[in-house]
């Protein structure tokens, strides 16, 4: 008899995890909160626009790096198009003075030394870092702790070129890697790369990944890209529950055997596995009963990613000439929420999916990041008409600022739609409205949380709140490693069914 296998969670880590599980002979189902899979990995409609919220790139898009062999075991890579950015941003000061951060390797040192010859010696530095990074593979084909010794040894053996290199930009955050560059609008370009608390190894390894066409843009977006894989999964039988809420996992005699629904049904299970929000796992659905001091300790004292107001516009018009991911300084302040104050924006264009947009026209976006989430959650809950009027304050106070760049945007907004942390919150429930879980700092490291939990049997967890630094490919590689621990425990040996 094939063991069931409950499943909490849509996002990339349950699609994931159900996929490889169905592909060695589990029963599996999959309990989902909303309508639609994916999880973050999300876009919705809005008119004839597509709003796409998730995918800037994916590492693994490319042949040249092993993050394209688990992506094409669980969906046919070769019929993705997929889009290799020439820049990975524009970055531009208050006098008009513009940065371009090419992802080619020798147009991006040309680039900075031209623009901040001061610099020079720092620039060599980066980008030899950069370089050195490119044959770099990262180990994802089976959990570290399914690892013999041999296997090990021969791990740290092929790891041993990158030590340097990972070892000393791993401690060093980007905001404070940033400050050792001279020239201002250099540093406030690095400053920006990504999180400003996130190693620099990070965006080297990101440089890294683009300069070898290994992180490119899926053309479709999220919601297209996660539908490929609820597809594969629900191909090979597995079976996908919309629309459902689950409140409890049930325990009996320290083992999991089911999960209760919001509406009171209790569903059997001889194993569970939550890819959900980790604080409502272990805190509500587990009552707080299970929980690790590794996991203790992260709640009490570890930053999350921030949450986010996104703003989409769809304009009847193309912006085919302005770069695609653009950073520029305002003219006078943007104040988002009371925490929240905006000196710089950044936005995206999407001129280069035209599946997104009617033809001619263009959707824009802004990810304005906010740790004010409480302050979105209570409006929402207490004044919904100054919900309202705040985000639309905002949309208009966007157009306003498009109009005074590029000009021409006013009267041809046809679209417009405002997310905030409330809605991040009831869409995936997860803590704080955070959009990619833990956060990934000098003092975390690329460490990773157990994916069992001590004194409970036949319960696993994957996903963003056990990947610490986020992504769809740690959150995929989170969900598979669950599959061959499963796999491992039950003496059957993990096999892959690539797609045809």
């Amino acid at each position: 008899m094939h063991k069931k296998i409950l499943i909490i969670g849509g996002g990339m880590a349950g699609l994931s995890a159900g996929t490889y599980l169905q592909m060695n002979g589990f029963d599996t189902e999959i309990f989902e909160l909303n309508q639609v899979p994916g999880g973050v990995c999300t876009s919705w409609k809005r008119g004839d626009y597509t709003v796409d919220w998730c995918i800037h790139w994916l590492v693994g898009s490319g042949s040249s790096d092993s993050f394209y062999d688990r992506w094409s075991e669980l969906i046919n890579m070769s019929q993705i198009e997929i889009v290799d950015h020439e820049e990975y941003a524009a970055v531009e000061d208050a006098a008009g003075n513009l940065l371009h951060l090419y992802t080619n390797l020798d147009r991006l040192e040309a680039e900075l030394l031209e623009k901040a010859p001061e610099d020079e010696k720092k620039i060599s530095e980066f980008v030899r870092a950069c370089r050195k990074l490119c044959d770099l593979n990262l180990p994802n084909d089976q959990p570290f702790e399914l690892a013999n010794l041999w296997r090990k040894m021969r791990l740290m053996w092929k790891m041993l070129p990158y030590l340097g290199v990972l070892g000393k930009y791993s401690r060093i955050s980007t905001i404070d890697y940033s400050k050792g560059f001279k020239n201002p609008l250099l540093r406030k370009a690095v400053a920006n790369l990504f999180e400003p608390e996130i190693p620099i190894l990070f965006c080297m390894m990101t440089f890294a990944w683009m300069h070898k066409k290994a992180a490119g843009y899926p053309v479709g977006g999220s919601m297209h890209f996660a539908r490929r894989i609820a597809d594969r999964y629900e191909h090979l039988g597995g079976v996908f529950h919309y629309g459902t809420r689950v409140e409890k996992i049930e325990v009996e005699a320290g083992c999991a055997t089911g999960i209760r629904l919001a509406d009171g049904a209790i569903l059997r299970g001889d194993i569970v596995i939550s890819a959900a929000d980790g604080h409502s796992t272990l805190y509500d659905m587990l009552d707080g009963k299970f929980i690790s001091p590794k996991f203790e300790e992260f709640y009490n004292r570890n930053e999350t990613f921030p949450s986010l107001v996104f703003v989409a516009l769809g304009v009847g018009r193309s912006f085919h000439a302005t770069p695609h991911s653009y950073l520029f300084h305002l003219s006078s302040p943007f104040e988002i929420d009371p925490q929240t104050v905006l000196n710089d924006l950044y936005i995206r264009v999407h001129n280069f999916d035209p599946t997104l947009a009617p033809y001619g026209k263009t959707l824009i976006t802004s990810m304005i990041e906010t740790r004010n989430w409480e302050y979105w959650v209570n409006l929402q809950k207490n004044d919904l008409v100054r919900y309202a009027a705040e985000k639309q304050r905002i949309a208009q106070t966007l157009i306003d600022i498009l109009e005074d760049k590029f000009g021409n945007v006013r009267d041809l907004v046809e679209m417009t739609d405002v997310t905030t942390p409330a809605t991040i919150i009831g869409f995936t429930n997860n803590w704080k409205g955070s959009f990619e879980g833990w956060l990934l700092t000098p003092e975390t490291g690329f460490t990773q949380l157990p994916s069992t939990l001590p004194g409970l049997d036949n319960f696993y967890m994957c996903g963003h709140w056990v990947a610490v630094g986020g992504g769809l490919p740690a959150a995929m590689i989170s969900g598979r490693n669950v599959a061959q621990l499963i796999c491992a425990k039950e003496n059957i040996q993990f096999e892959i069914c690539e797609p045809v």
